[in-house]
């Protein structure tokens, strides 16, 4: 039975997920209500809350939902330090985190998402935001550069370090394309790979 109930459960969030993207997509985010979110996901809005908690933290656990495709290729994108360039593989590595996000969120809804963490008065949103949006791609980012480095491909530097200072710059990029409506992403992307490759080559 408690397979049974862990799988309703996937399924309630999968519907109460997609009910909040189409309604903060059609309404934005600070119109849209819990209501509103259960009646289009055919729950209660004690379904929603119990889940959720609040629409801030719904909105979080989309944003998460993005940055799952990264944490599953960690293990491929380990094995390909064996062969690829490493700006390559760097850049693909952040790259496809972007393009994951923006597969998961409209560029409007991460509209809606950098305001409500931007004005919130909790103080707690911004930095569980950011641990939310660069765990996994650090993570990834810092198992590949330690490959480098084992293989002698790279330079030996603090990776940590550096993986962090590789999200920030992914999230510098991001935004510009968040705010910047003439930016395509095709611009977004080839921007961040002309810099991995600046940063990159420090390691070489």
């Amino acid at each position: 039975m408690s397979g049974l109930r862990e799988k309703q459960k996937k399924q309630r969030r999968a519907l109460i997920e997609a009910a909040a993207i189409k309604l903060f997509e059609d309404k934005g985010f600070e119109l849209t209500t819990i209501d509103e979110i259960a009646e289009e996901a055919l729950v209660s809005p004690a379904t929603v809350y119990n889940y959720y908690g609040t629409k801030g933290e719904l909105l979080l656990a989309l944003v998460a939902r993005g940055e799952e495709g990264t944490q599953s290729r960690l293990a491929e994108f380990v094995q390909r330090a064996d062969q690829d360039a490493p700006a390559d593989l760097i850049g693909d590595i952040i790259c496809g985190n972007m393009q994951d996000t923006l597969n998961y969120l409209s560029r409007e809804l991460w509209g809606h998402v950098v305001a409500y963490v931007a004005t919130t008065n909790d103080p707690e949103v911004g930095p569980r935001y950011i641990d939310t949006i660069a765990d996994y791609l650090v993570e990834a980012l810092q198992q590949t550069l330690i490959k480098y480095m084992e293989n002698g491909r790279l330079k030996k530097v603090d990776a940590a370090h550096f993986s962090t200072v590789l999200s920030r710059l992914e999230r510098n990029h991001f935004l510009g394309f968040i705010y910047l409506k003439s930016l395509t992403q095709e611009e977004m992307l080839e921007g961040v790979r002309r810099d991995v490759i600046l940063l990159v080559e420090t390691l070489e």
